[in-house]
């Protein structure tokens, strides 16, 4: 749950005016310095999601520095997670809904989460769209692609950092109104999660259809101009600025960061490269499932 909610912010945006080539690799390059990478990441446990090709892994061990939205192996993660999920002023769930929309989502959530429903009456709806996806959330794998990649980075003795602190995040979903997060959450409900994009989404994910993966997006609901700011534009500013400072270190980094953040004329791609990289399509051939991944 902990970043579910900024990965999945799959909603539409302005597409970059260019196509872009079908791949989640890109090479990060500049004079006289290592290669470093951006991989765009879906936060799913589903085999769908870990189609590396032949270039991922190789890439990412070759690299100095794992970098992800979060590190994700860190505690303090979780104690700002609880202090900024309750809403405030002791308000509660019913609270934020006509009658009849309560008895919709009472229902839900009593049906889903049986007698641990009464749990979340005090959290903030963003959180509990996160915890109701991650409850139904199945998969192949027994960690989410993110934290898998972060795992196989610390066991290869590379240096796992954050380039965003939980604080930062929490604090974009908090400028959406809790009047907009009920409405969100009623919507999930009412669409029991939108299975069926969920699945079209992890499809255009395999495809390392990155535009694709957007427009899919747009039949599981949409962001207003204020969200879409605060969770994407002025992340992605942020998160330029602070690759662009690592990078500068001459050391070579592996970006691990959600797919959502890579396209559009304010993404991550045409970010580095208004800083002066060039950031170039890595292209991989498919791996069957039997292959063994490549050598360390």
């Amino acid at each position: 749950m902990r970043r579910l909610l900024i990965v999945f912010s799959l909603f539409p945006t302005l597409l970059l005016s260019q196509e872009l080539e079908h791949t989640l690799l890109w090479r990060i390059s500049s004079d006289g310095a290592a290669s470093s990478y951006l991989y765009g990441t879906m936060h799913s446990k589903d085999d769908r999601a870990f189609q590396f090709g032949d270039s991922v892994l190789p890439a990412m061990d070759r690299c100095r520095i794992v970098a992800g939205e979060l590190d994700l192996n860190t505690d303090q993660q979780g104690i700002a997670l609880i202090k900024r999920m309750w809403m405030p002023d002791g308000k509660e769930l019913k609270d934020l809904y006509k009658k009849k929309d309560w008895t919709r989502v009472d229902q839900a959530l009593k049906g889903r989460l049986g007698m641990a429903a009464p749990l979340l009456y005090r959290v903030k709806p963003m959180f509990v769209v996160a915890m109701l996806t991650e409850a139904t959330m199945e998969g192949d794998r027994p960690n989410v692609l993110d934290e898998y990649l972060q795992i196989r980075g610390r066991e290869n003795g590379q240096r796992v950092i954050g380039i965003e602190t939980i604080d930062e995040q929490l604090s974009a979903m908090d400028v959406i109104s809790l009047k907009e997060q009920a409405a969100m959450l009623l919507d999930h409900i009412d669409h029991e999660g939108y299975p069926e994009e969920m699945e079209t989404m992890l499809d255009r994910y395999a495809a390392q259809d990155l535009q694709g993966l957007l427009k899919a997006a747009e039949t599981s609901g949409g962001m207003s101009a204020e969200m879409e700011k605060s969770l994407l534009t002025d992340r992605n500013a942020r998160m330029v600025h602070r690759m662009d400072s690592l990078l500068r270190t001459g050391e070579s980094a592996f970006f691990l960061i959600g797919a959502a953040h890579l396209p559009n004329a304010d993404g991550l791609i045409a970010g580095l490269r208004a800083k002066g990289y060039a950031v170039e399509a890595v292209m991989s051939a498919a791996r069957k499932p039997e292959d063994p991944e490549p050598d360390r």
